[in-house]
């Protein structure tokens, strides 16, 4: 997710929910799915190991969304790792929706980012390669989530093919996605959300109309990070609430969020983002009481992640180190010894105008700017008293904890949420009883916002009935070894095993879990 003022990114999002069980359709348009707030998570599926789903603190989330399904070529997305949608890795999507599902929190499937566009202009370009694309998230739906556009109208990573048409025809994309999802799940309304640049749509000028995508649109999810960085001759913050006038990016959260409510999109469906990163730049000063500083052009290293970066699908972008500073290696790598104390020879400051802190290092005149727990705080509050639909964060893995809590106090006045069953094709029938909630409220963000409400809450209990045309929960074809123990088939069809290590693991229906030597696989029942 980056949203680079050099490049005058446009970031914009397609995101279609996995499964959002309603009582009802949602009909008619220009709704959003619920009055609920939503506190939504970003999880990269190139973490692998280092974090898996359930490290996940899911109550504190009411959507992930899984990041990312790549759209570089044809009209349909593809998987750089098609490992990740093995039901048996714990780090998989399966996985990740079995443990959110038990939770009561939605998952969804983003398609593009920044290196992952390439294909979409042309993709959207007409109706017989948007139908494509559609068909290919109909079917994906069926058992998992569905989709992400970036930066139309610009290059984005740099390769990225352009049309002066992108708006005109990701309109067209979005309301002929609505109208496809409505008719293939007339009883349960799947959301559809964008996430969008600071500014609508990012370009050179503001556009001042985005009431054509608005009746089609659950949240427009402003991406307000990466607002300033490296690629700048200037220091400055990184995710402001305020922008400083005359300083750096002229836009801050709430500025960006107040030009997409002056282009016609509620506030109630504006999403504002929150980093659980900082950036570092280098600056020319060995002392300062400013974050607006001369600074070299590219970035220094940042935390111990990072390195040269080579994207797979563009020759041309490139970068030697990010000056990524993950918070959560912040605070392990002794940057914080604190939320807010800095470790020597670091020192911390705190913007007021910004609302952001940021620290430096007189030793090597490097600058971080980040968000900590007051800055989030402070973007939450803000997201209540504007009757923003919520937050989102990048990315959900970066945190410890610190910058979750008070995140999640945009839905602490939300109703208890029940565990979401889900029938995935393929499975038998089932029924399940489903307890949904409508709440009314009194009663809205940015580039990568909430409410305070008075709500009246009405519970119901409504059945839903899926069918569809096999199962097989076949015993497990274990070694006599005694590594592994079947545990039974799930809910929603999956068989579950446990190793010698008691890791988890579960497998699709259709298919057991079955061992060989010390290794877990599923596959097919003898």
């Amino acid at each position: 997710m980056k949203i680079s003022t050099l490049l005058a990114s446009v970031a914009c999002s397609a995101v279609l929910l996995a499964n959002s069980i309603m009582a009802n359709p949602i009909g008619p348009y220009n709704k959003r799915a619920t009055t609920n707030n939503v506190n939504v998570g970003y999880f990269p599926n190139w973490l692998y190991s280092r974090y898996l789903p359930s490290q996940i603190d899911f109550t504190k989330y009411t959507h992930i969304n899984y990041a990312f399904a790549v759209q570089y070529q044809g009209n349909t997305p593809q998987w750089a790792d098609s490992g990740v949608l093995d039901p048996s890795v714990q780090y998989g999507l399966p996985n990740l929706i079995k443990l959110a599902h038990a939770a009561g929190t939605k998952v969804l499937v983003s398609v593009g980012g920044w290196s992952g566009s390439v294909a979409f202009s042309g993709m959207a370009s007409n109706a017989a390669n948007r139908a494509q694309f559609i068909q290919w998230n109909i079917n994906f739906i069926q058992q998992y989530g569905t989709d992400d556009w970036e930066y139309p109208t610009s290059t984005g990573a740099g390769c990225n093919a352009v049309s002066a048409n992108d708006i005109t025809n990701f309109a067209s994309l979005v309301q002929e996605m609505r109208a496809a999802l409505d008719s293939n799940f007339p009883n349960v309304h799947k959301e559809l959300s964008l996430a969008v640049h600071l500014t609508p749509w990012g370009g050179a000028t503001i556009v001042d109309d985005a009431t054509s995508f608005v009746p089609y649109v659950d949240r427009f999810h402003v991406m307000s990070f990466d607002v300033n960085g490296a690629w700048n001759s200037t220091s400055g913050p990184n995710s402001p609430l305020h922008n400083t006038p005359g300083y750096g990016y002229p836009y801050g959260l709430v500025e960006g969020v107040n030009s997409w409510i002056a282009a016609g999109v509620p506030a109630n469906k504006i999403a504002a983002g929150v980093a659980f990163y900082g950036r570092a730049q280098t600056t020319t000063v060995s002392s300062t009481t400013t974050q607006y500083n001369p600074a070299v052009v590219g970035a220094p290293l940042g935390d111990s992640l990072d390195a040269p970066w080579q994207d797979a699908y563009c020759s041309s972008d490139y970068q030697s180190a990010s000056g990524v500073w993950r918070y959560s290696y912040m605070r392990s790598q002794g940057l914080l010894t604190s939320p807010t104390t800095a470790g020597s020879p670091w020192i911390r400051n705190y913007d007021s105008v910004t609302q952001t802190p940021w620290l430096f290092n007189p030793s090597n005149k490097q600058y971080i700017s980040y968000d900590d727990p007051t800055s989030i705080a402070a973007k939450a509050n803000y997201a209540l008293s504007a009757g923003l639909a919520g937050l989102f964060c990048w990315s959900l893995d970066e945190d410890n904890g610190e910058l979750l809590a008070p995140m999640a106090a945009v839905i602490a006045n939300n109703p208890p949420r029940v565990p979401i069953t889900t029938v995935l094709k393929g499975t038998a029938t089932t029924t399940t009883a489903v307890k949904t909630t409508t709440t009314s409220a009194k009663t809205t963000t940015t580039n990568k916002g909430t409410t305070t409400t008075t709500a009246k809450t009405t519970s119901t209990k409504t059945t839903t009935t899926a069918t569809s045309t096999s199962t097989s929960t076949s015993a497990c074809t274990a070694a006599n070894n005694g590594q592994m123990v079947c545990t039974g088939t799930n809910t929603v069809g999956f068989q579950e095993c446990v190793n010698s290590a008691w890791v988890n693991f579960s497998c699709a229906p259709g298919t057991v879990c079955q061992q060989s030597g010390s290794s877990i696989a599923c596959g097919y029942p003898s």
